[in-house]
């Protein structure tokens, strides 16, 4: 508890003193970086009320310090984009609460999520008024997510975790505070996330970000600690044996390499080129690969019967909705999934569903179709205004739309493989992202018509004026 109280005042008093000395929009990529850094242990338990989490105590800091600082005026919309569908998705969640089988867990969760997660996409996208800020955020991220591998190549290779610093707890992933083992695939690193898996993740959008900030910046220095972070980074994706998180990024590089510039496509054909030599140095890795993926293409392995598991997701949330017709609308309850014991067939067997590893199937059972429908339309219209404006937006300025871009179809993805939605700091990196996504093209434009108001207008341009 000590440690924790001390990080806590610590965090608080980073962030005021940046947000004092600086500004509260030059601390928001501070804040980034803490959110990254921080895990879910890292909290005081406050029986029978909530848990007041490292993160959640620098999310009411930054709302605090709202309070006193004046809100930018012409920069972006006054109604922020996707405002109204997050509102809808908060209402539903409501309903589906107040009918929950669990109404405490589901009253407690939806709480969570609009004071935590939709609360940063408000500050994020209300108070970022320049796109150099928009440029730090992502080196916050990448920065949090780099502090994070050094963490993840202790535990693979040193057999420690920073993890054992903070209190046990038990959590959907299991119970914290060890070296994660997999009995099929040996340690994978976890580094302070709840899961392998949702490190994989938060890798998956972090790389491609590393990469854009390594071709946006020409001081070599930057450059070095890109590069080094970069390779930490690949070197901790792979250690999560995380086949989600690896197809994720895969699909994430070509579809950079199909739509990026001359640097990034070169600096891609460099991390290829890496690769290619690695595999033939280390023969053991594309053997490590190999081995993966025809263990999960057979349904008898471990990893086989984890991959068939999430199909089988969909047909029980299917089953059970049809069950009643109001269940079919709003669900059985937010995070009601671990108190409906639902038994059913997998693989010829009776068993006992103790985990969702989908947040579809999840989003599908707790909160409806209807709910499941408005999660998809609100990721769908931020893909869509994010592609928009990677169209429309002048080069370079539309580079990192793309980067946006694959970030929240990452998360889309890893939603079909994993609980990764409502929980971790991943979903911080999400809504930051959304955020930041949201806001880019207008805060291009508005930088924009500045230069060109405050541009001297030259003699050659006045010359047929004064002729005519």
């Amino acid at each position: 508890m000590g440690i924790i109280l001390t990080l806590d005042i610590l965090a608080i008093a980073i962030v005021a003193f940046t947000a004092r000395s600086k500004g509260l929009e030059n601390a928001l990529p501070l804040a980034a970086f803490l959110f990254v850094v921080f895990p879910e242990e890292s909290k005081i338990a406050i029986p029978g009320l909530f848990d007041l989490t490292t993160q959640r105590i620098i999310v009411v800091t930054l709302f605090v310090l709202c309070a006193f600082t004046r809100k930018p005026n012409g920069l972006v919309p006054k109604r922020l984009p996707l405002a109204g569908g997050i509102v809808i998705l908060s209402l539903w969640w409501i309903l589906s609460a107040a009918n929950s089988v669990v109404f405490t867990v589901s009253l407690k969760y939806v709480l969570s999520q609009i004071l935590d997660l939709f609360l940063i996409y408000y500050i994020v996208a209300r108070y970022v008024t320049k796109t150099r800020t928009v440029r730090n955020i992502l080196c916050g991220l990448v920065a949090g997510v780099v502090v994070c591998c050094v963490f993840g190549v202790l535990e693979v290779y040193a057999h420690w975790t920073v993890m054992s610093l903070f209190p046990e707890m038990v959590h959907r992933s299991g119970t914290s505070g060890r070296v994660y083992v997999d009995m099929a695939r040996g340690i994978r690193a976890q580094s302070t996330f709840g899961h392998p898996i949702l490190f994989g993740s938060a890798l998956a959008m972090a790389i491609p970000m590393a990469l854009y900030l390594v071709s946006s910046t020409r001081k070599p220095a930057q450059k070095l600690l890109l590069w080094s972070g970069l390779l930490l980074m690949f070197v901790c994706i792979y250690k999560t044996s995380s086949r989600g998180p690896w197809l994720a990024l895969g699909l994430s590089l070509i579809a950079l390499l199909a739509s990026s510039k001359t640097r990034v496509r070169k600096y891609l054909i460099v991390v290829c080129l890496l690769a290619a030599f690695v595999l033939v140095a280390r023969p053991g890795v594309w053997q490590t690969i190999q081995s993966d993926y025809l263990s999960t293409m057979n349904k008898n392995s471990s990893q086989g019967e984890s991959y068939q598991y999430r199909f089988a997701l969909y047909s029980l949330a299917a089953g059970e909705l049809g069950k009643s017709l109001p269940r079919a609308i709003w669900g059985y309850g937010p995070e009601s999934f671990f108190f409906l014991g639902i038994v059913g067939e997998f693989n010829g067997r009776m068993m006992s569903y103790e985990s969702c590893d989908s947040s579809m199937a999840a989003l599908l059972i707790e909160t409806g179709y209807i709910g499941l429908t408005i999660v998809l339309l609100l990721f769908y219209k931020a893909l869509r205004r994010t592609y928009r404006a990677y169209r429309t937006l002048p080069s370079p300025e539309n580079a990192i739309c793309m980067i946006f871009l694959v970030n929240i179809a990452t998360f889309c993805f890893m939603m079909t493989n994993v609980a990764i939605f409502g929980w971790g700091q991943e979903n911080i990196m999400l809504w930051i992202v959304m955020a930041l996504a949201m806001i880019y093209p207008y805060l291009v434009r508005s930088e924009r018509a500045k230069k060109s108001k405050s541009k001297p207008v030259r003699l050659a341009e006045l010359t047929p004026i004064l002729v005519h």
